[in-house]
């Protein structure tokens, strides 16, 4: 799966304690579009590829970017829960766009 936007960043999807942005909803449903018909079921691992350009790839902490996306894997039933994530691995890249590239598959011991 390719979602070609900005990654947000966990830091800005909650406002105060409870209360999602809303730059965070409307993240939620740019990417929306771009999970569905896609599903796993039960343990899964996940491999997450950020591209991000110059100034981004050089500030952020990828692992901020892995929550909310998860979070929306759920809410689409991309995969059953974020607690099945048996292991995933992150990588970032410098490029001219952002995009995130997501693999997820069936975990296998």
């Amino acid at each position: 799966m390719k979602i070609p936007l900005k990654p947000l960043s966990v830091n800005r999807v909650w406002q105060g304690r409870r209360f999602k942005t809303k730059e965070y909803k409307q993240y939620e449903q740019d990417c929306s579009w771009f999970m569905k018909d896609k599903k796993v079921s039960g343990w899964v691992e996940i491999n997450y590829k950020f591209f991000l350009p110059s100034k981004t790839y050089k500030m952020s902490d990828c692992d901020n970017f892995i929550k909310p996306i998860q979070d929306i894997m759920v809410k689409n039933k991309m995969i059953d829960d974020d607690r099945f994530i048996k292991r995933f691995t992150v990588e970032k890249f410098l490029a001219k766009e952002f995009c995130v590239v997501i693999n997820i598959k069936k975990y296998e011991e």
